[in-house]
């Protein structure tokens, strides 16, 4: 990063994993919870982290009490409502003006696409990679009037992540960009399924 960037990161932990049939962010990766892995990573560049949550806090300290992380837990204002009631929910907390929206069930993410992603917000609202020309709505950096804008939406009734990011300034990353960053399109397979598992722990015990 060319310039130092202080970056909240938004940690959506709060869906209901239909059709995984179990909460993703307690699966695990080489003796690790995805949730863990996740917090392991985003703290290399966040100085605050806050996880938008469903359920007890006291279900994920456990996980990472030998850490020195401290992330602010915060409900959703409409419980299983979705990424974009998760993220408005937490505006009141944000502390930056520069946040990353992550989510549990991307164990390969790359951390250092925070710095690499952040270093081309300048003056727009939002960068969203474009991966197989499907943009990519998490995992990616905002700024807080993003948010702000997010939080108008869902209050008019509308709660798409396409409807927000439409209302944007924003920066589009192709693919063969984001390729700079090693592994980095790894960052954005989401394990949504029983097979998804499956096949994430197959490629890792036969590459890593």
């Amino acid at each position: 990063m060319s310039e130092k960037k202080e970056i909240t990161t938004i940690l959506l932990a709060g869906g209901q994993s239909k059709r995984m049939g179990k909460d993703k962010a307690f699966l695990k990766l080489n003796g690790k919870t995805f949730f863990r892995i996740i917090i392991e990573k985003i703290s290399k560049y966040s100085n605050q982290i806050i996880i938008s949550t469903n359920k007890d806090k006291n279900l994920y300290l456990p996980d990472i009490s030998d850490l020195t992380i401290h992330p602010l837990f915060v409900k959703d204002k409409n419980p299983y409502s979705g990424p974009l009631n998760g993220i408005i929910s937490c505006i009141p907390y944000v502390k930056n003006k520069f946040i990353f929206i992550a989510t549990c069930d991307t164990p390969l993410l790359n951390p250092d696409l925070i710095p690499f992603l952040s270093d081309k917000i300048n003056n727009y609202d939002a960068v969203i990679p474009v991966i197989n020309e499907k943009k990519q709505f998490l995992n990616t950096i905002y700024t807080k009037n993003a948010l702000n804008i997010a939080n108008n939406l869902y209050s008019a009734g509308k709660r798409s992540l396409y409807a927000w990011t439409n209302l944007l300034n924003v920066k589009e990353i192709h693919q063969k960009e984001l390729e700079a960053v090693k592994n980095s399109l790894l960052s954005y397979w989401s394990i949504n399924t029983p097979e998804d598992y499956t096949r994430l722990l197959d490629i890792w015990h036969k590459y890593y």
